[in-house]
């Protein structure tokens, strides 16, 4: 026995095929109607058959109008669900992508160190990329964990932290790995920046995101720098990676999830910054993207003070 599987797209085409092939059908049976009933009513009497056309005419019209709707409606779901069905794809296969990579250079800085006897130095180099692997395996894993725990409305974990100290660990995680060689800038006041209120881990993804895609979208040699300020009410922290940037009409897109830029040549996810604005909007602050004073992206991140 055969069995025909239709793909999303067949689907859609379907559904539009014999959504179309129902409407012309529903108007020659319509017109076949009218042209009955105006033959029959021509032998009677002319100005009831005018009105008994007009009530068919309007009636057909609104049925019309309202199957019409319906197809529009269920074309554009069929269309939705397949873009929404792609994007997954892709994430899927980013995914694998990004888990593998940090895997991969673990794995071989511990079969380097089991299998060779190495000075001091290249141990302690070795050691410094099996533990980034371990960073970056870290902050996709907790990028997925994240994106289900906001689809499943967790609550956040509401603690007072210390905002300096926070960022420095997130900013740590990054001096090593593949990003070893990048130059990092903080420029922050004198005084402390004082206590938040929310989620630290959180956060720290959030900034985590930031940080690795300011690197990972900008050339080597240039420096990542980030500023950090306090007002009365709000923290600041803003990051600055001289790159490419975003173009300003898609600034809003790539904030939605499993979003990119297209075209990028650079492998990822779609989560982090997602992740990154959904986490800061959780503790009632703001992410702003705009053009960098470099030519580069700046982004902006607004959280309300533990006052």
């Amino acid at each position: 026995m055969w069995k025909i599987r239709f793909g999303p797209d067949q689907r859609a085409w379907l559904t539009g095929l014999l959504g179309g092939y129902i409407l012309l059908q529903f108007s020659w049976w319509a017109w076949l109607l009218i042209r009955q009933h105006q033959t029959i009513e021509s032998l009677e009497n002319s100005t009831v058959s005018s009105r008994a056309s007009g009530m068919i005419i309007g009636e057909g019209a609104v049925f019309l109008g309202l199957l019409t709707w319906g197809f529009v409606v269920i074309w554009r779901g069929l269309k939705r669900e397949h873009a929404r069905a792609e994007k997954e794809r892709h994430f899927l296969l980013a995914v694998t992508h990004e888990l593998k990579t940090p895997i991969a250079g673990t794995q071989l800085a511990i079969d380097s160190l089991k299998k060779h006897d190495w000075d001091a130095d290249t141990k302690s180099e070795l050691l410094q990329d099996a533990t980034a692997g371990l960073h970056r395996l870290e902050q996709r894993v907790e990028n997925i964990l994240q994106n289900n725990r906001l689809i499943s409305g967790k609550e956040m974990t509401l603690a007072s932290f210390d905002a300096e100290s926070a960022i420095r660990v997130v900013i740590a995680r990054h001096r090593t790995g593949p990003f070893q060689n990048r130059i990092i800038e903080v420029k922050q006041p004198d005084e402390a920046l004082g206590l938040l209120r929310g989620d630290e881990d959180a956060l720290a993804l959030a900034w985590g995101n930031l940080v690795e895609n300011a690197l990972k979208y900008s050339k080597a040699e240039a420096p990542l720098f980030i500023r950090l300020e306090r007002s009365d009410e709000f923290l600041l922290c803003t990051f600055d990676d001289g790159g490419t940037g975003i173009p300003e009409d898609q600034r809003e897109a790539v904030l939605r999830k499993f979003e990119r830029i297209p075209n990028s040549d650079t492998s990822g996810t779609g989560l982090g910054l997602y992740l990154a604005h959904q986490i800061i909007r959780m503790h009632g602050g703001t992410l702003t993207i705009a053009d960098s004073d470099r030519g580069g992206c700046l982004i902006t991140t607004q959280i309300p003070m533990n006052t």
